[in-house]
């Protein structure tokens, strides 16, 4: 069990359900565009094993709709009606009561074009009482913009030996390789757990409840 004083997470996976989310903007699209979308169930498997645009396109035989999905979608899922489908992970809330009650420092690294929309959001779901800084970086940054935010507040590097990171997909690995810290991606978020035994330097936890087990 590893004793830390700083927890960096990561947002959507982790804290929140983006299946509603996710689903409902994909089959908006398809739908406004005359094609008919695939269930939710078989959508999520296919996204969590990261699925390219173009295949998922394929399946509804909406090929043609390549160029403009991506436009729609940036437009959509960041919108309020579809940030309130989201929904709390189960226990998220309990954890990071519990970590503040312990004085532990909880830092929010997500990606997100929206800031005014997330602090809305963070507000809505009951979190960002708990959070003590919030760092929103571009998508296109990936892994390396979340690292740089971290440093950019920081002024330093956080010390490896208290502090850990917790995320969802490869981009959450690349920023903790990045700063040298230990990282824990939960099986409930973006990516499946076959995907995410792949990556190197991870430890694969069920939930952030599970990882709360392996800290103190």
């Amino acid at each position: 069990m590893k004793t830390v004083d700083t927890i960096f997470l990561d947002l959507d996976g982790p804290l929140l359900d983006g299946t509603q989310r996710h689903y409902s903007c994909y089959r908006s699209i398809m739908e406004g565009a005359g094609f008919v979308p695939i269930d939710s169930e078989r959508y999520w498997q296919l996204k969590r094993d990261m699925i390219n645009r173009r295949e998922l396109l394929a399946l509804s035989r909406a090929d043609s709709l390549y160029d403009e999905f991506l436009t729609r979608w940036l437009t959509l899922i960041e919108s309020p009606g579809a940030l309130e489908l989201d929904i709390v992970q189960p226990g998220a809330l309990e954890c990071l009561r519990n970590w503040r009650q312990q004085g532990k420092r909880l830092i929010l690294v997500t990606l997100r074009k929206d800031a005014a929309a997330l602090q809305m959001q963070l507000q809505n779901k009951g979190l960002s009482a708990y959070l003590d800084k919030v760092l929103v970086c571009a998508h296109e940054s990936g892994g390396a913009g979340k690292a740089q935010a971290v440093l950019d507040f920081l002024g330093e590097r956080p010390d490896p030996l208290r502090s850990v990171w917790v995320g969802d997909t490869e981009v959450d690995a690349q920023a903790a390789r990045s700063l040298g810290l230990d990282v824990y991606l939960v099986q409930n978020g973006l990516r499946s757990p076959a995907i995410l035994e792949r990556l190197d330097c991870t430890r694969v936890v069920e939930s952030i409840v599970t990882f709360s087990t392996y800290i103190e």
